[in-house]
């Protein structure tokens, strides 16, 4: 019995660990038209907990996606654009659009980067997924993902929930070594819409344009 029991377990881990693949290629699938989300939730800030709100536009198939902070005040008026090889912060206060390599760059205010919206594949590269259950949120039923973090990634581990009806991510959740919640992020007022390169590059004309 006891070899039996072991083995219906080792079944099923092999079942959940296919099915974390399953699940992210559902949603690289679902994923490929551009869209549009707003990231709200807390973050844990220098001056502590603050409220985030953000929104996203995505050109997945261009690997084109860009952030624009809504709150809270300090990052107000700021935007993150991230192309293939670069990303491009705009700072409000000072007019400057700062640009650096992709590998080298850090996005403003994020606890990730906003390509783990629409690329779970390269955020799985990262994060050690693993499959632990489902769970009903108020989008709807959700798979419920969890894993750690490579070092160097900002945070220890990572909640992730994804929409089982309409597979895409609708929660993030972050921490850290001793399991403090580093950011609490749900993806909301999720459209397809049509979307031009252009419309996410676009930056003011008058903007210093640094490169680092």
């Amino acid at each position: 019995m006891k070899a039996m029991s072991w083995g219906i377990l080792l079944v099923l881990a092999t079942a959940l660990a296919q099915s974390v693949g399953e699940i992210l290629d559902r949603v690289e699938k679902n994923l490929q038209d551009p869209w549009q989300a707003v990231v709200q939730g807390e973050i844990q800030g220098p001056a502590g907990r603050e409220e985030l709100r953000a929104r996203v536009l995505a050109i997945p198939k261009e690997n084109l996606f860009r952030i624009e902070f809504q709150k809270p005040g300090s990052l107000e008026g700021n935007f993150t654009v991230i192309t293939e090889k670069e990303v491009w912060n705009y700072l409000y206060l000072t007019n400057q659009l700062v640009i650096s390599p992709k590998e080298k760059a850090q996005v403003q205010g994020l606890g990730f980067s906003p390509q783990g919206l629409g690329d779970l594949v390269a955020l799985s590269q990262r994060v050690s997924l693993r499959l632990v259950g489902e769970e009903r949120l108020p989008e709807g039923m959700a798979w419920k993902l969890v894993g750690q973090a490579q070092e160097g990634q900002g945070f220890a581990s990572l909640e992730l929930y994804i929409l089982k009806a309409d597979p895409r991510p609708v929660r993030f959740l972050f921490r850290d070594e001793a399991g403090k919640v580093l950011a609490d992020l749900r993806v909301v007022e999720f459209k397809r819409t049509p979307l031009r390169p252009q419309d996410l590059k676009r930056y003011p004309k008058d903007a210093q344009v640094l490169r680092r």
